[in-house]
């Protein structure tokens, strides 16, 4: 991308973006560091839909979708244009074929994920029922959304049908699935189901454990996979086998992985889509990309880095590690989102996740958890609720409140410095457990781990 000249293009064909510079007083060949971010609120927001897009029209427009979050505003509405889908369509479709060889085995593919103007659900969905009528491929779709146990019903009476069958949904969902797999004494073939995945952060324990339940080798890299991207920018990276062996070997080499990225814990690595412009500022990824809403300099709020294979050389890695790796690489550790911020200290919410999975089988743990923040007398208490497999017996939620307290004490010391101290100040505990027997009927939502009192969910 040319960065110079697409700047000046978004300023003389954009009527938001050329006001939003001039209320600034920022010229448009300032350097290019100087450019201001824009973001939902200062720009999205505070602009009419038409003037975002190009020429301040939607002459262009075939769609509009929604993002998949909200704001106190309101929903953010996208209109985009045939050529954003477009790439979209051979994306999905290359992918299918490198990773799940489409082209080859017969294949059932269950879309569940949130519809409505979601863009990812609906697109997705229009996606693979393409390909699917295309006769291109031995293939075959089914959109049952969020009802899971529909899913479930359809794998366990047409699965034995196909070579494989492939659910393309959240990665909170895996493990209900999973559980409802059980529970229908459905015959599971090994190895015969893998999962894409979008909208939400795994660890790359995650992607064993997937690879441990449905039969596959250890280090199967699209047992489970995702791609990275959002209503707002579109495509912007994906996984790939290398970059994926790549995640697994800083799993495994978490003083490599310090050294490297600056965490302890590998972050999903992905390689990134020529299309995009990608800069991190301040620990977020800051986005500049041409789209019918043009981007430039756009802040994602979420949280990652930039690595290059080139950048690597120095770092002495075992040659098969260093090969096939694309050039650029963005990685990606969660967003705002997807941490809990107790008065003040960051909890990950994909380490609880790791902790909780981790525990033994007499917890009787579904492999899903909400947490809740909640206001009383000015004072913020953070509700988990915890799913189990089962009614829960009694007193199991005492045990799992001090077993996920004692969790987060010994990954902060800065939470382990102020629990006990804040929890002694109000005269009860900050952290409240409750357990509840999952429930699959009622799927309606996008889960979100992190739910505020006061968000508009």
């Amino acid at each position: 991308m040319d960065l110079k000249n697409f700047i000046k293009d978004v300023y003389r064909r954009v009527p938001a973006y050329r006001n939003f510079l001039s209320s600034r007083r920022v010229a448009v060949d300032a350097p290019w560091e100087s450019i201001p971010l824009v973001n939902k609120k200062d720009y999205l927001l505070a602009y009419p839909l038409e003037d975002l897009c190009w020429d301040g029209t939607l002459a262009d427009c075939h769609l509009i979708g929604a993002s998949s979050g909200f704001s106190k505003s309101g929903t953010i509405f996208w209109p985009k244009r045939p050529a954003d889908e477009k790439y979209a369509l051979e994306a999905t479709e290359n992918m299918l074929v490198r990773y799940h060889a489409i082209d080859k085995k017969r294949t059932l593919i269950l879309v569940c994920l949130a519809f409505g103007t979601w863009i990812g659900g609906m697109q997705i969905a229009s996606i693979v029922r393409t390909l699917a009528t295309a006769g291109k491929y031995d293939m075959t779709a089914a959109t049952p959304s969020l009802n899971l146990a529909e899913s479930v019903e359809i794998y366990r009476r047409f699965g034995k049908n196909y070579d494989q069958v492939v659910w393309l949904t959240n990665p909170s969902n895996v493990n209900l699935i999973s559980a409802l797999l059980r529970r229908s004494g459905a015959e599971i073939k090994p190895g015969g189901i893998f999962f894409g995945v979008i909208g939400e952060y795994f660890t790359e324990s995650f992607r064993e454990k997937v690879a441990s339940d449905f039969g596959h080798h250890r280090d199967e890299p699209f047992c489970i996979w995702t791609g990275y991207g959002s209503a707002d920018t579109g495509d912007i990276a994906a996984e790939t086998r290398e970059t994926v062996r790549f995640r697994k070997y800083l799993h495994r080499s978490p003083e490599t992985c310090k050294k490297i990225t600056g965490l302890e814990s590998a972050p999903m690595i992905l390689a990134k889509s020529p299309s995009v412009f990608v800069e991190v500022i301040d620990g977020n990824l800051v986005v500049t990309k041409d789209q019918l809403i043009p981007l430039v300099r756009y802040d994602t709020r979420d949280a990652g880095g930039l690595l290059s294979k080139s950048g690597l050389a120095a770092e002495k890695l075992p040659p098969e590690i260093l090969e096939g790796l694309p050039e650029e690489m963005v990685f990606v550790y969660g967003r705002a989102g997807d941490a809990v911020i107790f008065y003040g200290t960051n909890l990950l919410v994909s380490n609880v996740n790791d902790f909780l999975l981790g525990l033994g089988q007499e917890y009787l743990y579904g492999g899903f958890f909400e947490v809740r923040t909640k206001k009383r007398d000015g004072i913020t208490f953070f509700n988990f609720t915890l799913f189990l497999s089962v009614d829960p017996p009694a007193g199991l939620a005492s045990r799992y409140e001090s077993a996920l307290i004692g969790f987060l004490k010994s990954q902060s010391l800065e939470f382990s410095a102020k629990y006990d101290a804040l929890c002694g100040s109000v005269g009860e505990s900050l952290i409240k457990v409750e357990l509840k027997k999952m429930d699959f009927s009622g799927a309606k939502l996008k889960h979100r781990y992190v739910i505020e009192e006061d968000a508009n969910v």
